[in-house]
Protein backbone atom coordinates (compact mmCIF):
# COMPACT_ATOMS: atom_id res chain seq x y z
CA UNK A 1 0.00 0.00 0.00
CA UNK A 2 1.11 3.48 -1.08
CA UNK A 3 1.87 5.71 1.76
CA UNK A 4 0.63 9.67 1.46
CA UNK A 5 2.95 12.26 1.21
CA UNK A 6 1.89 14.15 4.43
CA UNK A 7 4.69 16.84 4.33
CA UNK A 8 1.88 19.09 1.92
CA UNK A 9 -0.71 18.51 4.48
CA UNK A 10 1.47 20.19 7.23
CA UNK A 11 2.92 23.27 5.26
CA UNK A 12 1.88 26.66 5.37
CA UNK A 13 2.48 28.87 2.33
CA UNK A 14 5.89 30.00 4.01
CA UNK A 15 6.50 26.05 3.46
CA UNK A 16 7.51 25.31 6.60
CA UNK A 17 6.59 22.75 8.95
CA UNK A 18 5.84 23.21 12.73
CA UNK A 19 7.92 20.99 14.95
CA UNK A 20 6.75 22.32 18.20
CA UNK A 21 3.65 23.85 19.10
CA UNK A 22 4.63 25.61 22.87
CA UNK A 23 4.09 28.25 25.21
CA UNK A 24 5.07 29.39 28.31
CA UNK A 25 2.82 31.21 30.41
CA UNK A 26 3.98 34.16 32.26
CA UNK A 27 1.47 33.98 35.57
CA UNK A 28 2.17 30.62 36.63
CA UNK A 29 5.62 29.52 34.80
CA UNK A 30 4.28 26.65 32.78
CA UNK A 31 5.59 25.36 29.59
CA UNK A 32 3.01 23.81 27.78
CA UNK A 33 2.77 22.15 24.25
CA UNK A 34 0.39 20.56 21.94
CA UNK A 35 1.65 16.94 20.60
CA UNK A 36 -1.11 16.02 18.20
CA UNK A 37 -3.51 17.60 16.26
CA UNK A 38 -5.85 17.61 19.21
CA UNK A 39 -4.09 17.86 22.17
CA UNK A 40 -5.68 20.64 23.87
CA UNK A 41 -3.57 21.51 27.45
CA UNK A 42 -4.09 24.32 29.75
CA UNK A 43 -1.56 25.76 31.55
CA UNK A 44 -1.17 25.35 35.77
CA UNK A 45 -3.47 28.29 36.34
CA UNK A 46 -5.76 28.20 33.45
CA UNK A 47 -4.65 31.51 31.86
CA UNK A 48 -3.79 30.50 28.33
CA UNK A 49 -4.21 27.18 26.51
CA UNK A 50 -2.56 25.66 23.18
CA UNK A 51 -4.23 23.30 20.90
CA UNK A 52 -2.85 21.78 17.06
CA UNK A 53 -0.09 19.82 17.34
CA UNK A 54 2.38 19.89 14.00
CA UNK A 55 -0.93 20.68 12.30
CA UNK A 56 -1.85 24.39 13.13
CA UNK A 57 -1.36 26.46 16.01
CA UNK A 58 -4.59 27.37 17.87
CA UNK A 59 -4.15 29.97 21.32
CA UNK A 60 -6.51 30.03 23.92
CA UNK A 61 -6.96 32.77 26.58
CA UNK A 62 -5.10 35.91 26.80
CA UNK A 63 -2.43 35.69 24.55
CA UNK A 64 -0.53 38.78 26.38
CA UNK A 65 0.04 36.41 28.86
CA UNK A 66 2.04 33.86 27.57
CA UNK A 67 5.42 33.36 25.36
CA UNK A 68 5.63 31.76 22.20
CA UNK A 69 7.89 29.25 22.30
CA UNK A 70 7.08 26.71 19.21
CA UNK A 71 9.37 26.57 16.14
CA UNK A 72 9.12 26.18 12.66
CA UNK A 73 11.30 24.36 10.18
CA UNK A 74 11.76 25.12 6.28
CA UNK A 75 10.26 21.49 4.82
CA UNK A 76 13.63 21.22 2.48
CA UNK A 77 15.63 21.55 5.63
CA UNK A 78 12.80 19.14 7.51
CA UNK A 79 13.33 16.75 4.41
CA UNK A 80 17.73 16.72 4.31
CA UNK A 81 17.49 15.94 8.09
CA UNK A 82 15.29 12.88 7.91
CA UNK A 83 17.69 11.62 4.61
CA UNK A 84 20.54 12.54 6.92
CA UNK A 85 19.31 9.99 9.53
CA UNK A 86 18.09 7.45 6.86
CA UNK A 87 21.64 7.33 5.52
CA UNK A 88 23.32 6.89 9.12
CA UNK A 89 21.35 3.92 9.71
CA UNK A 90 21.66 2.42 6.04
CA UNK A 91 25.50 2.77 6.34
CA UNK A 92 25.27 1.42 10.52
CA UNK A 93 26.36 4.64 11.96
CA UNK A 94 26.03 4.90 15.68
CA UNK A 95 23.95 6.85 17.96
CA UNK A 96 26.79 9.76 17.71
CA UNK A 97 27.22 8.96 13.96
CA UNK A 98 23.26 10.04 13.39
CA UNK A 99 23.43 12.90 15.20
CA UNK A 100 26.51 14.14 13.36
CA UNK A 101 24.89 13.43 9.64
CA UNK A 102 21.64 15.58 10.67
CA UNK A 103 23.88 18.35 11.67
CA UNK A 104 25.48 18.69 8.69
CA UNK A 105 22.18 18.54 6.79
CA UNK A 106 21.07 21.61 9.47
CA UNK A 107 24.33 23.18 9.00
CA UNK A 108 23.72 22.71 5.08
CA UNK A 109 21.07 25.16 5.69
CA UNK A 110 22.74 27.82 7.86
CA UNK A 111 20.26 26.25 10.98
CA UNK A 112 23.09 25.86 13.42
CA UNK A 113 24.42 28.49 15.04
CA UNK A 114 28.41 28.02 13.99
CA UNK A 115 29.67 30.42 16.82
CA UNK A 116 28.87 27.82 19.45
CA UNK A 117 30.98 25.09 18.03
CA UNK A 118 34.64 27.50 18.29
Amino acid sequence: MKQKNKTSRYTSFLNTQIIQNELQCKKCDDIIYSEHVHDFKYCKCGSVAVDGGMEYLRRVGNVADSIERSMHMDVSALEDCKEALLWAEDNWRNDLGAVLAIMRALRKHELLDMSKFE
